[in-house]
């Protein structure tokens, strides 16, 4: 990947100040510890920009230990009105990552939903809810799923076991249109309907085509499903969609994808084929390592910012 032989470490952000959603449901890192990471990165390392990336560039290390690019995944309002000035303040680039959905529909995402309804129920409330609304509708799959819980629970290092068994079936178990499907009803429950809640969790398109302009733009796919479960077209559909939407608002085309979820439950070998289909340079993965020299560029590891100091669970030393 880099020609002096320095490894590449990048960082994930999502929620940086979870007002929307305050709870449980969410883990917003805050604006303090974000100020202080990016400070202890910038004594440390070197920050790349995603054309530095794109284009294979690195500049000198000028005695930093490392390279260092910055992302931020759903396209949050939040971090481009709190994030990204602080930033530009710094002269620190970024690249971000926006889910393509909400601007065509309006509505949150399921995971979005999911988010919100864990902020305002616990965990083992919200199962009995999303039990009765799957049997109510004829779901039995779903229904003895949520009963049984998932076969395989994905990593939520975060999370309490009952909330690791929730996220792990509605975010790989069940049927895909049938646990979004739950959601929505659940969240109409609870809530009302999903688009207030929408107009003031994403980023409006206006911040779409100034990241656009900056060069700071990648994508997210449309809906924010795990593309290995779509299988090689599906997956493509997912990001050629939102390529499109991106174009079409922003004026710019992205060449680097952000794969929802991005573990080993939410990827495959199919998954970087369609990406590569679908003209992507850079793939974005959440699998927490660095990358050496020689990382393929379509399945490239990220830490979360939790695993950085000042986070919860540093997992090297910076």
């Amino acid at each position: 990947m880099n020609a002096n032989g320095a490894e590449t470490v990048i960082v994930t952000y999502h929620y940086l100040t979870g007002e929307v959603f305050p709870g449980r449901g969410v883990h917003p890192f805050g604006l303090e510890r974000f100020r202080a990471q990016l400070e202890r990165l910038a004594r440390t390392s070197r920050f790349l920009s995603l054309e530095d990336l794109l284009e294979e560039r690195r500049p000198p290390l000028r005695g930093a230990r490392r390279y260092v690019l910055l992302t931020f995944d759903d396209g949050l309002a939040e971090q481009f009105e709190a994030g990204l000035p602080l930033l530009e303040s710094m002269g620190i680039p970024a690249v971000f990552f926006p889910c393509t959905g909400p601007m065509e529909n309006g509505a949150l995402l399921h995971v979005h939903r999911l988010h919100a309804l864990r902020s305002a129920l616990s965990d083992r409330d919200l199962l009995a809810l999303f039990l009765r609304i799957a049997e109510s509708r004829g779901f039995e799959e779903s229904a003895r799923d949520i009963t049984l819980g998932p076969a395989e629970t994905a990593s939520y290092p975060y999370d309490e076991p009952e909330g690791r068994r929730l996220k792990s079936l509605f975010n790989y178990t069940l049927p895909v249109k049938e646990r979004e499907t739950i959601t929505a009803l659940a969240f109409e429950e609870v809530f009302g309907h999903s688009r207030p809640w929408a107009e003031r969790l994403y980023m409006s398109p206006a911040m779409i085509r100034e990241l656009g302009r900056k060069g700071l733009l990648g994508t997210h796919t449309h809906s924010h499903r795990p593309l290995s479960s779509l299988g090689r077209e599906g997956a493509r559909k997912e990001i050629e969609v939102s390529l499109d939407l991106l174009e079409k608002t922003a004026g710019f085309r992205p060449r680097a994808v952000s794969y929802p979820y991005g573990g080993r439950l939410a990827v495959s070998p199919e998954t970087f084929e369609a990406a590569s289909d679908c003209g992507m340079a850079c793939g974005f993965t959440t699998e927490r390592r660095a990358n050496p020299v020689g990382t393929h560029r379509l399945r490239l590891g990220r830490f979360d910012a939790e695993d950085l100091y000042p986070g919860k669970r540093p997992l090297f030393d910076l």
